[in-house]
């Protein structure tokens, strides 16, 4: 019986052994597979981001047009073929002579949840943490959120710097659209001088999460001295259409080749939405290709 016992043990050792080193492997084998393992291979670019890698996903130009590249930054927390809009231009502007070069936003920023302990809780007088009753409660100290915003930009800048060097067979006008809050931190980039300044600049509803930032936005977005294309849709993010009017008002104006602001009646989770912003981005580079050959 001793003996039997024994064998058992044993046999769950090995078990047990097995099973650990195969999850483990399981785990490496997972983590070397790309997010667009389902792209052709030599559609995704690795890049080295700072610290960490970054995949780049590049679309050859398709028919007789060859217009240049369109690199297209999606909002943060998405990623480079996100489905939608994203992945709808991505692909079908290489049917209208732009190649596209998509880079991998940085991270959103995820909402803290927070533990006050009991001696940190003001108590009555000491005038510590007073806030009016319609302010939003303040989720990041400054300095926390300056620290975040340096990284994204960080990200963009050094994924941006890259694309000169991919982007060599692709001659041409460089168009750069770019999406909520992607184009909110490619607005404040480029007024910064951080970025190279594109040819042409596609936003579509743009945004920044703090307020202050997010106010700042249509005036920054109207010193940029760069053809501008500017898509509202009505189920774009509340921060983007509370600036919407102003972006206009301060645009220049009479200056067709500088600034158009065009407002869609439809939702951008819509198929048929995703084609209006197609004719509107191809239209609006037609444009500027004819009065700045």
């Amino acid at each position: 019986m001793s003996l039997i016992r024994l064998f058992s043990f044993r046999f769950m050792l090995i078990s047990l052994v097995i099973s650990t080193v195969s999850s483990t492997a399981w785990a490496e084998t997972a983590e070397k597979v790309s997010l667009y393992d389902y792209l052709p291979s030599d559609e995704v670019i690795s890049i080295d981001v700072g610290e960490q890698k970054s995949e780049v996903l590049i679309r050859s130009w398709i028919g007789k047009k060859k217009l240049g590249a369109a690199i297209m930054f999606a909002s943060t927390g998405m990623d480079a073929d996100s489905a939608g809009l994203q992945a709808f231009l991505r692909r079908e502007l290489t049917h209208t002579g732009w190649a596209t070069i998509s880079i991998t936003p940085p991270n959103s920023v995820m909402t803290p949840n927070f533990a006050t302990s009991p001696e940190e809780v003001a108590k009555a007088g000491e005038g510590k943490n007073i806030q009016k009753s319609n302010e939003p409660t303040q989720q990041f100290t400054d300095e926390n959120w300056q620290n975040i915003r340096e990284k994204q930009e960080l990200f963009v800048v050094n994924s941006m710097n890259q694309l000169d060097a991919l982007g060599k067979p692709y001659p041409g006008k460089r168009m750069l659209i770019t999406t909520a809050q992607g184009a909110g931190l490619t607005i404040s980039l480029l007024s910064k001088n951080q970025l190279p300044k594109p040819d042409i600049l596609v936003v579509i509803n743009p945004f920044m999460r703090q307020i202050g930032e997010n106010q700042a936005l249509p005036k920054l977005l109207a010193e940029l001295e760069i053809p501008v294309l500017d898509i509202q849709s009505r189920d774009g993010h509340r921060a983007s259409l509370d600036t919407v009017k102003i972006r206009r008002e301060l645009s220049p104006h009479n200056s067709p080749y500088r600034y158009s602001q065009q407002l869609m009646s439809l939702n951008l989770t819509q198929e048929t939405a995703w084609k209006t912003c197609l004719e509107l981005i191809e239209g609006f580079a037609q444009r500027i290709n004819k009065a700045y050959p």
